[in-house]
């Protein structure tokens, strides 16, 4: 009930502007309001999103393997053929490739935000990696929208800083959002970030 009473006053906000003559300033300062809770319901949708992928991924994965654990008896005398299959993948999760230096094999949309911050060596806001984003999508995803390349953004983000653990954050205050950059870049207990990289924070305007 309350987002169907803010949505009717919002509107009925629009329309009483609708009326009244605005100026190109005006008119630019609401676009760019409205274009920022855009992006938060975008990012809001692919929260969630990814949270139920998870819980649908632990359910799929827990409900064979508790079936093979009742089948199997105390004392069972299977032993041999028990090391055998425990290399074996559980249905639902998938095992984590890693490259020779430790790390995780990136996807191409992981690798452009990557390379975007290891070539300029600095901080960078969403709003410049999707800039490096969008330019990559025109040549090897045509087809792809504005919108869904930002939302894939938004998940590569996510996961790069999250538990994949390649990028490190930092809210400067000073501007809307994180400003991302390497891990190494960042304390690996705290995640703050190291006071000799802390030329590299860049502060441009959207």
């Amino acid at each position: 009930m309350t987002y169907v009473y803010f949505c009717t006053a919002t509107s009925r906000k629009h329309k009483e502007m609708a009326q009244k003559r605005l100026s190109e300033k005006e008119i630019e300062q609401l676009l760019a309001q409205y274009r920022g809770e855009r992006r938060k319901l975008i990012f809001q949708l692919e929260t969630v999103r990814a949270a139920i992928a998870d819980l649908k991924a632990v359910r799929d994965g827990a409900e064979p393997a508790g079936k093979a654990a009742a089948k199997r008896g105390p004392g069972s005398p299977a032993k041999r053929a028990a090391t055998t299959t425990t290399r074996k993948r559980k249905p639902g999760r998938r095992k984590k490739r890693q490259i020779k230096d430790g790390g995780y094999r990136l996807s191409p949309w992981g690798n452009v935000v990557v390379q975007a911050i290891e070539k300029s060596q600095r901080l960078l806001p969403k709003a410049d990696l999707l800039t490096h984003m969008m330019a990559w999508a025109k040549k090897n995803e045509p087809k792809m929208k504005a919108e869904e390349v930002e939302m894939k953004l938004t998940r590569v983000l996510q996961k790069l800083s999250g538990k994949r653990g390649v990028l490190g954050t930092y809210r400067s205050g000073l501007r809307r959002g994180y400003h991302y950059g390497l891990k190494s870049w960042f304390f690996a207990t705290s995640g703050k970030l190291r006071k000799q990289h802390l030329d590299k924070l860049v502060l441009t305007e959207n």
